[in-house]
C-alpha cells in the first residue's frame, strides 16, 4: 500500500539524525505514554546537541526483507540533509533519486526519465516538516524504550565504534501509524547525536533495516547539493491522482498499469 511505503520513507528519515531543534518544553512525554527517566533524560541530551545539525550527508545500505523473497533486496546509496530537504541518492543496482521537501516525495528514475510524485500523507506532516525532526514530535506518535541488545538491528556493523550505542524501540501509539507500522528499530550514536540504523518492521510481516556510514554532520552544504533539477523531457506523473498502488522498490521507472493515463511530459 503507498501510504505504507511512505511512512516506511518518513520514520527512516525522522531517525536519521534524532532530532530537530527543540526546547526541553516541546519534548515533554505526552500523558499516558510512559517512559523511564534514566533513558528520557539521555535522549533529552542528544536531542539537544542534534539541535546544532545544520546538514548532514551519509553513506547508506538498504536491505529489503519480504516473504515473497528467499534473499533480501538490497540497494546503496548517498543521503544528503540541509534544512526541510532530504535528498536520497541510490546508486546500485540502479541509479535512482529520492527528494522530498517535506509537502511531498519525488522519485527520479534517470534511465527511465520519470519522475513519480506523492503527497505526504497530512496526519504525519509533524514527522515529515523536517529532516531532523523534533523529539516531540516522535514522543507524540510512539512509545519510546530501551531495546534489548539482541534486539539492536545492527549486524556486523564493523569498523564503527560500540562503544556509546544507544538501542531504541518505537512502538506506534497513533491508530493511524499502527495500522501500517509494527515497531521501529533505531540505533544511536549517542557520542555524535546521529543514527547508526534503523529497522521498520509493517503491519504486512515485511522488514526494511537501512545501515548508515561515513556520517558527516554540518559539512556546510549548500541548497543545490540536496535540490532535484530533472531533464527537459522528463515525464512526470502522480500515482496517487489514478489507481492505488505500491511504488517500486528498485528503480525500474513502473507502476501501476494505469498510471500511463497519468502521465504527462514536464
Amino acid at each position: 500500500m503507498i501510504v505504507r511505503w511512505i511512512l516506511g520513507f518518513l520514520i527512516v528519515t525522522a531517525g536519521l539524525a534524532s532530532a530537530a531543534p527543540s526546547t526541553a518544553a516541546e519534548a515533554t512525554v505526552p500523558q499516558g505514554h510512559s517512559e523511564d527517566p534514566a533513558l528520557r533524560a539521555r535522549l533529552d541530551d542528544i536531542d539537544r546537541r542534534a539541535g546544532e545539525v545544520r546538514d548532514l550527508t551519509a553513506q547508506f545500505e538498504q536491505q529489503k526483507f519480504t516473504a515473497l523473497l528467499k534473499k533480501p533486496l538490497v540497494s546503496s546509496g548517498r543521503v544528503r540533509m540541509k534544512g526541510s530537504v532530504v535528498r536520497w541518492d541510490t546508486e546500485a543496482p540502479e541509479p535512482a533519486v529520492l527528494h522530498s521537501d517535506g509537502r511531498e516525495i519525488r522519485m527520479f528514475y534517470p534511465r527511465q526519465r520519470v519522475v513519480e510524485v506523492y503527497p505526504i500523507v497530512k496526519r504525519i506532516t509533524d514527522l515529515a516538516a523536517s529532516p531532523l525532526p523534533r523529539l516531540a514530535a516522535l514522543r507524540e506518535h510512539f512509545r519510546i524504550e530501551r531495546a534489548e541488545r539482541n534486539a539492536e538491528p545492527v549486524r556486523g556493523a564493523g569498523e564503527q565504534s560500540k562503544t556509546d550505542r544507544v538501542s531504541l524501540r518505537l512502538t506506534p501509539t497513533d491508530p493511524f501509524l499502527k495500522e501500517h507500522v509494527d515497531q521501529v528499530l533505531v540505533v544511536l550514536d549517542a557520542a555524535a547525536a546521529c543514527v547508526v540504523s534503523v529497522e521498520v518492521d509493517d503491519a504486512d510481516g515485511d522488514r526494511t533495516l537501512i545501515r548508515f556510514s561515513d556520517v558527516k554532520l554540518n559539512a556546510g552544504m549548500k541548497d543545490a547539493d540536496v535540490a532535484l533539477a530533472v531533464p527537459p523531457g522528463t515525464k512526470e506523473s502522480r500515482p496517487l491522482e489514478g489507481v492505488q498502488g505500491d511504488p517500486p522498490d528498485a528503480p525500474r521507472g513502473q507502476g501501476a498499469k494505469d498510471r500511463a493515463a497519468r502521465v504527462h511530459t514536464k
